[in-house]
C-alpha cells in the first residue's frame, strides 16, 4: 500500500475534480442521481479510468451502487478493498501488481460513514490523487449524501402531512361513513397500494365489527358485520395490535380467511384505530398479491391510523345519535317507530307510481325456551344474531326492522308476492339453518313462522297490509305445529 505522496496531480485538476464535485452536490437532490453523477465528473476530472462507489446497506454492508468507466480490476478485489478502508476508516492508495492502482476513501457524514469511494487506474497513465484529497473528497460526498437523504425524509413527511391534512379536510366535510371512506381511500392510495380497504368500527357490546369497505361492493369476507371472536379485526381490536397475514395460499388463521382468498385477496394488514384512549376499530389493506405487505408496512401504516382514528370516532358518534332514534336497541335492525313511518312513505311512492310493496312478518318459533332456560341476556344475543341474518339476506334498498319481542318484519319495496315469497323462504332457510350461541356451547336452534302480503294488490291500506301479513304468519305456524 502507498499514501500516494509521491504522485501529485496538477492543481488544474485537483480544481476541476473539487468543482465537479460541488456542482453535483449543489445540484443533485436524488441519491441514485448524485452517487451516479458524481462518480462520473470525478472520474473525468481526474483523468483516469473508472470508479465504482459502495454504500452501506440496511445489513451494514457495502454494495455496489454506482459504476463508471471500463471494469478492468475485478468487483471481489474492489469490494476487499472498500471493506478494508470501511474497516480503517481512513484514505489509502493501493499499487497494484504489473503496475496500476486503486484509491479508496471513506464516505463520512459527521459520525457516521455512509460507504466507500474507490477509483481505480490499472494502466497506470493517470495520477493517483493524494490521501489529502481523498479525504475530502469522501467527506464531501457523504456529507451531500446524507444531505440528500434528510431532503428525501422531509419530502417524505411533507407529503404525509399533506396528505393527512387532505384527509382531515375530507373528514370534516361529512359526516356520513359512506361517503368518506371513498375520499379516505383515494389519499391512502396515493402513498401505499392496495385493492381493498376496510374501516371496522366495535359496536357499543363490543361483541362485532360493522365494517366499512372500499370498492362500495365489498366486505371483509363474512360481509358488513362480522364477530369480534375468531376474526382477525377482532384480535386487532382485542390486543390493540397490528395483525400481518402474509399470503393466504399458504396460511389460514381467521375463520374469515377463506372467503377472503374465494374473493381473489392473498395478503392483508390490519392496524387498530385509537381514540381517546380506547380501540374503537381497526384499518385494513388487502392486496391480490401475496408477501404485499409486512411489519414494516404495518409501522408505516399506524400513524396514518392514528392521525384519522378521532375523525372517524366523531362521524361514528353523530351516525351513532342519529341511528339512535330509528334503530332497534337490541338488534342491528330498525325500530317500531321508525319502520311505520317507512311504510307511510313507501306506501306513497306505490300509489305514485303505480308500483308495488310487500311485507314480510317474521315470528320466531322456540325462541321461549332459549329465554326461560339461558336468561334475557342471551336471548337478546339471539335476537341480534336474526337481526344480522335478516340484514344478509335482504337487499339494501329493503327495510328489515324487529316488530316487537321475537316478530320482525321486512318491507320489500318495487316486489310483488311472488319474489316476496321467495325471499320469505331464503329467510326460513336462513334462520333455521343457523346455529344460535355457539361461542357459549349452547347451539340452539330455531323455527320461523311467516307471512306475506303485497299492496295494493292484496291490501288498500297500510292497516290491512299488517293484518294481513300477521294472518298468514298466524296461519303458517299453525300448519306448522299440526305438520301440514
Amino acid at each position: 500500500m502507498d499514501d500516494g505522496t509521491s504522485r501529485t496531480l496538477s492543481p488544474d485538476r485537483i480544481v476541476r475534480a473539487l468543482i465537479a464535485l460541488v456542482d453535483d452536490l449543489t445540484v443533485e437532490q436524488d441519491e441514485e442521481g448524485l452517487v451516479h453523477s458524481t462518480l462520473e465528473h470525478l472520474v473525468d476530472a481526474l483523468g483516469i479510468s473508472g470508479g465504482r462507489l459502495f454504500l452501506v446497506d440496511d445489513e451494514q454492508e457495502l454494495a455496489a451502487a454506482a459504476d463508471c468507466g471500463l471494469r478492468l480490476v475485478e468487483g471481489a478485489k474492489l469490494h476487499s478493498m472498500a471493506c478494508q478502508a470501511l474497516e480503517e476508516d481512513c484514505a489509502a492508495v493501493h499499487d497494484l501488481e504489473g503496475g496500476g492502482w486503486v484509491a479508496t476513501a471513506p464516505l463520512r457524514a459527521r459520525q457516521h460513514t455512509l460507504g466507500v469511494l474507490t477509483l481505480h487506474d490499472p494502466g497506470g497513465d493517470g495520477l493517483a490523487p493524494s490521501v489529502e484529497l481523498l479525504d475530502v473528497v469522501g467527506k464531501q460526498i457523504g456529507t451531500g449524501l446524507e444531505n440528500t437523504r434528510h431532503y428525501a425524509e422531509l419530502r417524505a413527511a411533507t407529503a404525509r402531512i399533506e396528505m393527512l391534512n387532505r384527509i382531515s379536510a375530507t373528514l370534516a366535510s361529512s359526516m356520513e361513513l359512506k361517503q368518506i371512506v371513498p375520499a379516505f381511500a383515494a389519499e391512502l392510495a396515493q402513498i401505499m397500494p392496495f385493492d381493498r380497504l376496510v374501516c371496522g368500527f366495535v359496536n357499543e357490546s363490543g361483541d362485532y365489527i360493522e365494517i366499512e369497505a372500499h370498492p362500495a361492493d365489498t366486505s371483509w369476507g363474512l360481509g358488513d358485520v362480522i364477530p369480534v371472536v375468531g376474526s382477525a379485526p377482532g384480535q386487532v381490536v382485542l390486543e390493540n395490535r397490528p395483525v400481518v397475514q402474509g399470503d393466504l395460499l399458504h396460511s389460514h388463521r381467521f375463520i374469515e380467511d377463506m372467503r377472503l382468498l374465494e374473493e381473489g385477496l392473498r395478503c392483508y394488514v390490519l392496524v387498530p384505530l385509537n381514540a381517546r384512549g380506547r380501540t374503537i376499530g381497526v384499518l385494513a389493506l388487502g392486496s391480490r398479491n401475496g408477501g404485499a405487505y409486512d411489519e414494516e408496512t404495518a409501522a408505516r401504516l399506524q400513524p396514518v391510523a392514528d392521525a384519522v382514528a378521532l375523525g372517524f370516532e366523531n362521524v361514528r358518534l353523530f351516525q351513532r345519535t342519529r341511528e339512535l332514534s330509528i334503530t332497534d336497541e337490541v338488534t342491528p335492525l330498525y325500530n317500531f317507530r321508525f319502520i311505520h313511518q317507512i311504510m307511510d312513505r313507501e306506501l306513497k311512492l306505490v300509489d305514485r307510481y303505480k308500483s308495488l310493496l310487500s311485507l314480510i312478518f317474521v315470528d320466531l318459533d322456540h325462541f321461549k325456551p332459549i329465554n326461560d332456560q339461558h336468561g334475557h341476556l342471551r336471548g337478546s344475543r339471539v335476537l341480534r344474531e336474526v337481526g344480522f341474518l335478516l340484514r344478509s339476506a335482504v337487499r339494501e334498498t329493503d327495510y328489515p326492522a324487529r316488530y316487537g319481542g321475537d316478530e320482525f318484519v321486512v318491507i320489500l319495496p318495487q316486489t310483488d308476492r311472488e319474489e316476496a315469497l321467495k325471499v320469505a323462504a331464503k329467510l326460513r332457510e336462513l334462520i333455521e339453518g343457523h346455529t344460535f350461541l355457539q361461542e357459549e356451547g349452547i347451539n340452539a336452534t330455531l323455527g320461523v313462522s311467516l307471512g306475506v302480503a303485497t299492496y295494493p294488490d292484496e291490501a288498500r291500506s297500510k292497516e290491512d297490509l299488517i293484518r294481513l301479513a300477521d294472518e298468514r304468519m298466524y296461519g303458517d305456524k299453525d300448519d306448522r305445529k299440526a305438520g301440514r
